[in-house]
């Protein structure tokens, strides 16, 4: 009978302990909506198939607060965070609303009371500065740092983006 009860324990504890091998963390997510519309906001696991809140919902920032996102997770898991205006993604943060983006700094591994806040800016926009070289740059950015290589910003040059 002994023999019979040590094999049951031992039975039960080796199916309690392949069931329990993903230990449970958490990661909280602090984000506030600086830019002028609201953002749709998924998080996404890089270490498996899962998103929150669901595949097939999101939460909005639709105010400048600060907004915690509190997720349960798998220690160790590396979680990113993605948002855009709209679905289609064309303006995004982070991993993007499909979570098909890359990001830098964007992501936290799950863990023990692991948190970090973001302030979600608006996108920069495509602008063209006169630079004192006499040459005319465009791309994401102000006007100083366009022409930074270029001897400085000379806004009395002028000139315009080519389509």
């Amino acid at each position: 009978m002994f023999k019979f009860l040590t094999a049951i324990t031992l039975g039960v504890m080796l199916t309690l302990g392949a069931a329990g091998s993903a230990q449970s963390g958490d990661a909280t997510f602090k984000l506030t909506d600086k830019a002028p519309f609201s953002i749709m906001i998924k998080f996404f696991s890089q270490s498996r198939n899962w998103q929150w809140p669901s595949a097939t919902t999101h939460w909005t920032l639709s105010d400048d607060g600060e907004h915690d996102f509190p997720l349960n997770c798998q220690d160790g898991e590396k979680i990113c965070f993605g948002g855009s205006y709209t679905a289609d993604d064309q303006t995004y943060w982070g991993v993007g609303f499909k979570g098909d983006k890359g990001c830098q700094d964007c992501c936290l591994t799950c863990g023990n009371n692991v948190w970090h806040a973001w302030n979600l800016t608006p996108a920069l926009s495509q602008t063209c500065a006169s630079c004192n070289d006499g040459s005319c740059q465009c791309g994401l950015g102000t006007s100083d740092s366009l022409c930074a290589n270029h001897g400085g910003n000379n806004p009395n040059l002028g000139c315009q983006q080519q389509q």
